[in-house]
């Protein structure tokens, strides 16, 4: 039997409802709304507290919801959502009597049907929480909230430009025009809460009689997780409402007619779309707490400006900053949105979740009327006072910017599971580094290529910001990440201290596949811990890891064990083994004696590449060049082709040019006697101030070792003697 929480294909397909819900109700919402309310209320005369009223009734219905669970315990919560939805759209049906009406009868009626309309309204948003926490996960939900809310916005858009081009018309311009809008957002309306009812959802309407909306309040303000973020919930609509009234600001102030007022709400849902796409790009990951402190910073700046407008000192504004003003401050006000109501689903609580929800818009309601009023009457108050304020609106704004001081503090209060530091947060956000750091994690998680995952790794790997070193410590804490090597090879090239004793639990764990590429990485960690357990590994039992850390102990400069790692490397047979251990002498022993003994490694076939990797190796290490391997790679491909490469190259010094041609049939013939004795004849006098050239040269002279008479080694001694020539001249 199903229990009421849905399984991964139902949360999915919720979701695409959601968002199909969210477009509907966004363009029926703002045909039905606060804007086109404002507008009908101010044309019928209504004053500034009946305005304040209808900013804040939206939020200030929630104090019947004191009754609501106890009418609807049982009852489904998605069809108790799409019914509230359909009746606050035959709620709006009665505005069409204000066609009949005039003067205060008709402001009266205004505010009968909207309260009526937010009644509805209130009731299907208890239930929005406890509907995105069923079809969302924790790691999801800051991105379906933000794509909601941008799917609802960006139809807002389309709905506020109809209503522009709408109110253009001169015999539209009036309230005729304002009821047509109204009839658009019943039908919109309508289709929005039909596909609502297709979420699926087991979940009911739960109530208790021992709990109450006051029980659950004290409950929840005692729990420091909750408590914070229903503060800062409260607080937030609160400068919701009072930021509301900007819309009579543009209307009353700065005398814009009702088709610019639609167009400047277009402005405020860009900013919502864009609110939208910065907290889906950035909540989850970064968390709700950094994001809140500093969304509310800029928000305290805007709406200082707001507040020092100098609109009633009879200065005319352009219009563009009202715009440019509007979009911005309600960017950050919108941004708000998101992120509490992430964090508030978060915290909410798995069983009474109506109940609780309940208890949040009744106190919602609460702070709202009282914002509400407040604003009214300073409104009111700055009309009074107007020839001492910039504006008639300022010292409602002095409240609003109050309010958002209050936010900063408050949100640093929040407990948010996972959240970066302020200071993290601003290195992403304020700084090109780390904003490409955080694309880069975002595509590894999007991407599934193999190939192009390694390739992003490259890119973080090379990127210095925090939360690059914090994503890839994350990659190295998994046991079994199939990334886990390449970040451990990429750590070699760009170190990073911080990461360092994770490399030396893995370079320690010999239960690790990845092992010996840590060890291999320790090698660019000159570092006392470092050379601690590389020294230990140098003792261990195993033949590959001692050579590995032999290596990467050269790498970092120690030679105290020179004499045993040349010890080790003449009982070595394993070719890994005898190039780690090449590797680890050219570093350790300054003399680079080992280059005296190139020609006298085990019997291995010539046919084996190891014999080539092996001097290609010993000539990288003595920055030779052309590079030995590229002459070698030609031969293989094509027999006798990187030879002639080669001796055409050799061709400057007087020794190669005059023996060109019997160096050529020597190597057709296989005579590498005669090969060798060349060798010898140039090198008999050369002594230079280079150490491991002069023991290379000695491994040339005195090479008794017929064995080594072959092509691979041939050419090999062919090519360092024309090094070493070069080298001396």
């Amino acid at each position: 039997m199903p229990t009421m929480f849905l399984n991964e294909e139902e949360r999915k397909y919720g979701q695409k409802k959601v968002y199909t819900f969210q477009g509907l109700n966004g363009m029926g919402f703002n045909f039905m709304g606060e804007t086109p309310v404002y507008l009908m209320a101010i044309q019928f005369g209504a004053t500034n507290i009946e305005l304040g009223y209808i900013s804040s009734v939206i939020y200030l219905t929630g104090l019947i919801l004191v009754f609501i669970p106890r009418m609807l315990a049982g009852k489904n919560l998605i069809k108790v959502q799409s019914l509230a939805w359909l009746l606050r759209g035959l709620f709006v049906l009665l505005y069409l009597f204000l066609y009949f009406m005039e003067g205060r009868a008709a402001v009266l009626l205004i505010l009968v049907v909207y309260t009526l309309f937010c009644s509805a309204r209130i009731v299907g948003v208890v239930i929005w929480n406890p509907l995105i926490k069923m079809v969302t996960t924790s790691q999801t939900r800051g991105k379906v909230l933000a794509l909601g809310n941008i799917a609802n916005q960006s139809a807002s858009l389309i709905s506020k430009f109809i209503s522009f081009v709408i109110t253009s018309f001169q015999y539209l311009s009036g309230i005729g025009g304002l009821l047509l809008l109204q009839l658009f957002g019943v039908i919109l309306n309508s289709t929005a809460a039909l596909e609502l009812k297709k979420i699926p959802c087991r979940e009911t309407v739960e109530y208790k009689k021992s709990r109450n909306l006051f029980v659950i309040f004290n409950e929840s303000i005692n729990i420091r997780d909750r408590r914070y973020p229903l503060i800062i919930r409260w607080i937030s609509i609160s400068l919701m409402v009072l930021h509301g009234l900007t819309i009579a600001f543009v209307k009353k102030e700065a005398g814009f007619t009702g088709n610019i007022v639609f167009l400047y709400t277009m402005a405020i849902a860009l900013a919502n779309i864009c609110s939208g796409l910065f907290a889906k790009n950035f909540a989850d990951r970064v968390g709700s707490r950094p994001l809140l402190i500093g969304s509310n910073i800029f928000l305290s700046v805007f709406i200082f400006i707001w507040m020092i407008l100098p609109v009633s000192s009879k200065i005319t504004m352009p219009i563009p900053i009202y715009f440019i003003l509007g979009f911005l401050s309600n960017f950050f006000l919108l941004s708000n949105n998101v992120l509490i109501d992430r964090v508030l689903v978060n915290t909410m609580p798995d069983e009474d979740r109506f109940g609780y929800n309940s208890m949040i818009n009744f106190i919602t309601a609460i702070f709202s009327l009282i914002s509400g009023l407040l604003g009214g009457l300073l409104i009111d108050l700055g009309e009074t006072f107007f020839l001492l304020l910039p504006n008639t609106f300022s010292l409602m704004f002095l409240l609003t910017l109050i309010l958002s001081l209050s936010m900063v503090l408050l949100s640093a209060k929040i407990i948010d599971s996972g959240s970066l530091t302020p200071k993290e947060a601003a290195a992403i956000l304020f700084s090109f580094e780390g904003l490409r750091a955080f694309s880069y994690i975002g595509k590894l998680k999007s991407i599934a290529d193999p190939l192009k995952k390694r390739t992003v790794i490259l890119s973080i790997s090379q990127n210095g910001a925090d939360i690059a070193t914090k994503e890839l410590k994350k990659i190295l804490s998994s046991p079994l990440s199939p990334l886990k090597g390449d970040v451990i090879k990429s750590l070699f090239t760009h170190p990073r201290k911080e990461l360092m004793d994770l490399l030396l639990k893995e370079a320690t764990d010999f239960g690790s596949y990845h092992q010996m590429k840590a060890i291999f990485t320790l090698g660019a960690y000159p570092y006392k811990e470092v050379e601690r357990v590389l020294l230990k590994l140098l003792n261990c039992n195993s033949d590959s890891i001692r050579s590995n850390a032999a290596k990467s102990l050269g790498r970092i400069g120690y030679k105290d064990s020179t004499e045993m790692v040349y010890n080790l490397d003449s009982l070595s047979r394993d070719p890994w083994d005898k190039l780690n251990y090449l590797i680890a002498l050219k570093n350790m022993d300054e003399r680079g004696v080992i280059f005296s003994k190139i020609f006298n490694i085990p019997n291995i076939d010539d046919n084996s590449i190891f014999k080539q990797t092996y001097y290609s190796l010993v000539g990288d290490l003595l920055d030779f060049t052309p590079p030995l391997s590229e002459i070698y790679a030609s031969k293989n491909h094509k027999k006798g082709e990187g030879l002639r490469d080669f001796l055409d190259e050799t061709r400057d010094l007087n020794l190669y040019n005059t023996n060109h041609k019997e160096l050529i049939y020597w190597f057709k013939n296989n005579d590498w006697s005669s090969i060798w004795d060349f060798c010898k004849s140039g090198l008999t006098s050369i002594i230079t101030d280079n150490k491991p050239i002069n023991n290379l040269t000695n491994a040339i002279l005195l090479n008794t070792n017929s064995s080594s008479y072959t092509y691979n080694d041939s050419l090999a001694a062919l090519y360092f003697t024309y090094q070493i020539l070069c080298y001396s001249k």
